[in-house]
This record gives structure tokens, sequence and C-alpha cells, in this order.
């Protein structure tokens, strides 16, 4: 098989067909092809004995394509010369003038033709399964190519960088991007840096996310325009800006890749003590307070005070501090969860004993915990603890109403819905896509989780210590957790009302252990801190 090579534009020649003075080009190989009539000659064959003939071929599909000339396109800014480099022509199709961009392979052959009307219609004639790089016959290799979304911007970018710089176009626009740059990739691998300059819209930026995710590694870089794309930045005159974006284009890297260098400005800066604060001292002290980004869980055994705990944390944070959050107490009802917010305002227990609690003065706490201001969010879940509606909902809350804290109680009932018997795997994906949005959406998130039963006659209940791999149903909750608090009874009281709170985990300092101890006042319904000694 004949190896085919790429070939270099010398001169503009007469053309024998159409009789055009210097619409022919003539390539370093001896081939020639005319930009009028399409009449390609190959580079002369020597036959056997010694001598050379040409032999002129036009294609049936190339005698259906149009013939235009080529001026000027002062509507976009685009010159005669511009136009003409990269086979831009005005012509006319029986019916209207349209604008015609040729699409060429290697040797300079038109072999399909996109036409755009006015009403910024297009249609491909010849053969468009095998359209390259719209301008890909200009340029072989190279240190650096330019790729535009459309024909306009690639003359625009080409013309503004005095053609010296190889630049291309996308033959389908950015929905077949990444089609584009597979089918091309031995184009573009006789590139070093490939500069993806897109539409500054929503399609164009993610399709150059996705084009610089398949390009070989090391090359891509992505370019920023301060306009919609570049020939608008033409027609505005910010052309240098144009030119400014391909050079300083950023080198793409996919999420999560960072450079040292990219955090010097960030390494001495101290991280101060968060100024959101857990409502009891020595559990402050060494947590140093919440914080959006963390995923904090609370545990303990069963009926020993997790929900009264996280109840007293959401009266702390949205009255004390005053940050927007969101409730989703998943084992009582929405009434119950604002009775016993009202409760913890009044200091008495409302949600046991009403008979010295007026209507009146329930509904005055009401008003003045969730003033207008200062709103906070409940999901009425109705029995539905489905995982995805539970996720939708964060998002919602977070993205729709500026919740900054969630609350989910507990863990364990957000699974139970799911179709399979498996806890483990299901607390795993559970905790995975809550990790993920607590990341995604930096929001502060609260979970409850129940325990295993420890071995031996002595459960939680009867005082038995909380250890970090006791957690219900799997090791994901340990691992995924930021903080993770532990309500333990008092195991020389065990039916008192003291609850001794260690700090299990703790990813902000390190710092573990006992982290001060709450009592239960049944009269006032509120945990607050106590001087027990554990």
């Amino acid at each position: 098989m004949q190896e085919t090579k790429e070939s270099t534009f010398v001169s503009h020649v007469p053309c024998p067909e159409c009789g055009s003075s210097d619409n022919a080009a003539e390539y370093d190989d001896g081939h020639t092809y005319c930009f009028k009539c399409q009449l390609y000659t190959p580079a002369p064959q020597s036959d056997s004995e010694g001598s050379t003939q040409p032999q002129a071929i036009k294609s049936a599909k190339q005698a259906d394509l149009l013939q235009g000339t080529y001026q000027a396109i002062k509507a976009r800014g685009l010159t005669e010369e511009s136009c003409r480099k990269f086979g831009y022509q005005v012509a006319h199709n029986g019916y209207e003038s349209v604008q015609v961009a040729n699409y060429r392979n290697h040797g300079g052959q038109v072999i399909a033709q996109k036409v755009r009307n006015k009403d910024k219609k297009f249609t491909i004639l010849g053969d468009g399964k095998r359209m390259p790089f719209f301008g890909q016959h200009l340029w072989s290799t190279g240190k650096k190519l330019v790729i535009c979304e459309g024909e306009v911007d690639t003359i625009t970018v080409s013309q503004l960088q005095n053609h010296r710089w190889a630049t291309v176009g996308l033959p389908n626009g950015s929905s077949s991007a990444v089609r584009s740059i597979k089918e091309n990739w031995d184009y573009l691998e006789g590139f070093e840096e490939i500069v993806i300059m897109f539409d500054m819209d929503e399609p164009g930026q993610s399709a150059a996310i996705k084009v610089a995710e398949v390009l070989p590694a090391g090359k891509a870089r992505l370019a920023y325009l301060p306009l919609k794309d570049a020939n608008e930045c033409l027609m505005q005159g910010q052309s240098a800006a144009v030119v400014t974006a391909i050079h300083q284009a950023r080198e793409y890297r996919p999420d999560g890749i960072v450079a040292a260098s990219d955090l010097r400005d960030t390494v001495s800066v101290v991280d101060a003590a968060s100024a959101i604060t857990y409502p009891y001292d020595r559990l402050q002290a060494i947590t140093k307070g919440l914080r959006r980004g963390e995923l904090v869980t609370v545990t303990a055994g069963s009926g020993t005070g997790k929900s009264t705990f996280v109840r007293e944390l959401c009266y702390h944070l949205h009255h004390e501090i005053g940050e927007p959050l969101g409730m989703m107490m998943l084992e009582e009802s929405t009434k119950r969860s604002l009775l016993g917010l009202v409760g913890i305002h009044l200091s008495q227990n409302v949600t046991v004993d009403r008979s010295e609690i007026t209507d009146e003065v329930i509904e005055q706490a009401f008003d003045e915990l969730f003033p207008p201001d200062r709103p906070m969010y409940l999901f009425d879940h109705f029995g539905s603890s489905d995982l995805d509606v539970i996720c939708n909902r964060i998002q919602y809350m977070v993205r729709a109403l500026g919740v900054r804290f969630c609350i989910i109680d507990h863990i364990s009932i957000l699974v139970s819905g799911l179709a399979t018997n498996d806890e483990r795997k299901l607390i795993d994906m559970a905790m995975t896509r809550l990790r993920t949005l607590v990341q995604e959406l930096d929001i502060g998130l609260i979970i409850v989780s129940h325990l295993r039963r420890p071995e031996g006659d002595k459960g939680h209940e009867d005082g038995a210590k909380v250890r970090l791999g006791q957690l219900r149903g799997s090791h994901s909750i340990a691992q995924l957790s930021d903080i993770c608090i532990s309500l333990q009874i008092d195991p020389d009281n065990p039916d008192g009302d003291t609850r001794h709170l260690h700090v299990l985990k703790n990813r902000w300092t390190g710092e573990t252990g006992f982290a001060g101890s709450v009592s239960f006042d049944r009269a006032s319904g509120r945990l607050r801190a106590s001087e027990a000694l554990f």
C-alpha cells in the first residue's frame, strides 16, 4: 500500500477547467485543486517508461456541489482573504443566497459543503459522513491547535492570529464534539497543545469538558472568552481578548486534581474554630464547632436520648445561631418535631404534659421561634423514607430554600424500605450518597445512627461503653463521618437521667474521648449540661 503524506500549499495557479487565473492551488507534491470548480489533479505518476501524466478527476458528488465566490462577510467581520483561505464562499442554491463552508480532505479536495441560509438553517452537500474538521487541510502538525465550534468562529480566530496558528472547527457543532475528536484522533496527535475554544454558553462549556476528558493526556487547554463566542468578541471590539484567551488557556485537570503550587496562598491561613457552636461547652472545646462540608453522626443505645439530643442541636442552630435548617425526623410527625422545639423554647415538657400550658402560650412561643425572617423547613414524610426522595428533598432545601444544615433521624429507617435485606450494603450506599451531597452542596449534615448490641449480657441501655466499631450495619458510617458523638448511660446509675458524651471520631482536631455530661430535666424537657464526671 502506498503511504500517503501531507502536502503543503505552494502557490495559486490558473485553472485549465474554468479559466480562473488564481483559484487553483498547487501543492508541493505536484497535485493541484481549483477552489472554484473543484477540479482535482493528482500529482503526476511515473509510468513504465518514466514519463509523468496528470489526470483530472471530478466526482459525481463534487459535480452536485454549489459554485460560489469569495467575498468579505462584513456582517461577521471576515475578510475576503480569510474566507478564501478557508474556502468559505457566498453562493446561490437556486432559491436564495447562502454561505458555503467547503470541507476538504488532506489533499485539498472538497468532499462536502455545509450550506447556511439567512435563517441559520444548515444543509450538507456531498459526503457528510467523512467530514473532517473545518480547515483541517491547512495544517498537519504543529505546537498549538485551536478547536472552535463553528466555521465563522474558526475563521475569526485564525484571522485574529494572522493565520499563524492552526485553527479548525467542529463539523457538526458541540453536540457531536466527542465523536469528531475520536474520528480525527490521528490528526490531533500531531499537535503538542490543543486549545478548546467553544461557545461560553452551557452546551458549549459542557462539550468542552467532555472533549478535554477524551483528548490525549496533558494536551487539552480550556480557553475562556468574555462574550459568547469569538466572532461576537470581534464584532464588539474585543479581538485582543480572543488572542489572550488562546495563550492563557488553562490546562485541563479532572475534578479533584489540584497542583500544590495553586494552594500556596492557603497553607499559611489559620483555620479558625467554627462560629457555629455546639450547645455544650466541653463538646464544643473538643470538636471546635459544627462546620459546613462535614458529616456528623450521633449514636447511642435504643431509647437513651439520641432524638432529644438532636432536637437540642436543632433548637440551638435555629434559635441561638440563626442557621437555615432542614429537619428530617423520620420517626415522628412534623407536629411532634415542632412541638418538641416549642417545648424547649418554653422549657416545658409540652409533649408529655400540656395541662399547665394554654394554646395561646404555645402559639406565642411558636411565633417567637419561627418569625418570617428565620424559617425552618421540615420533611413531611408521610411514612415515606425512600433514599432517592430524601436526597432530592435535601437538594431542594439547599438550592431553593437556602438551607445550610440538615438533620436526618435516623439512617436505619432511611434504608428500611429498599428492596433487599442486606442492611450493610444499603447503609454503605446511603452513606456514600449522603457524603457526596455534603461535599456537592457544601452543607453540614447531622445523622442519627443505631448501634449493634455488644457482646455479653450488658447492653448499651445498661451502661455498656459505646465503641466506634459498634455503629449498626456498616463500617462506612464511621469511615465517612467527620465527627462521631455517642451518648452513654451512666453505668453506676443506668436508670438515671444523666448521659455522658463521648467523641468517638474527630477528623478536625483528632481529639477524642469524654466530652462532658448532660442531664435530662423531665419537667422542662431540656437536656442540659451537668457537672457529672465520667
